[in-house]
């Protein structure tokens, strides 16, 4: 800053300093409600599930993760039922977590099953020959 040699100028510095503060704690005020609105939790929980749809990465972990553990419960249901006997329901409890582990580690394996169920179940089978019609 230069030497202020009269007392105008140095009113002129004093109000120049004044008013830089003035913007500075403005836009400190701005920042801090900035912060706080983005702290709260329910802003906090509401960024990681954007942060979560908008992973292909962790959306598809996620899925694979979820369909895993839909088809284990259901593997286990199928095997033990509702009632099932100890014995039965150990079976079931280990294929649960096998079936469940196994998709988790490799979801794409469930969407080529279930792809090849769909081909053969709505393809027309091309080695079908009608019979010969008599005229």
């Amino acid at each position: 800053m230069d030497k202020i040699d009269s007392v105008v100028l140095l009113k002129e510095a004093i109000l120049e300093l004044e008013l830089k503060r003035a913007e500075q704690g403005r836009i400190l005020k701005e920042q801090f409600q900035i912060i706080k609105e983005n702290l709260r939790p329910s802003n906090i929980i509401q960024n990681t599930f954007n942060e979560v749809a908008t992973s292909p990465k962790l959306r598809s972990n996620l899925m694979g993760a979820l369909f895993g553990l839909a088809a284990g419960y259901f593997s286990k249901k199928l095997v033990a039922g509702k009632n099932g006997s100890p014995i039965r329901r150990i079976i079931g409890n280990v294929l649960q977590v096998g079936i469940t582990a196994m998709i988790a580690k490799k979801p794409y394996l469930l969407q080529t099953i279930g792809q090849t169920i769909l081909k053969r179940v709505f393809t027309k089978n091309n080695s079908y020959e009608p019979h010969h019609q008599r005229n």
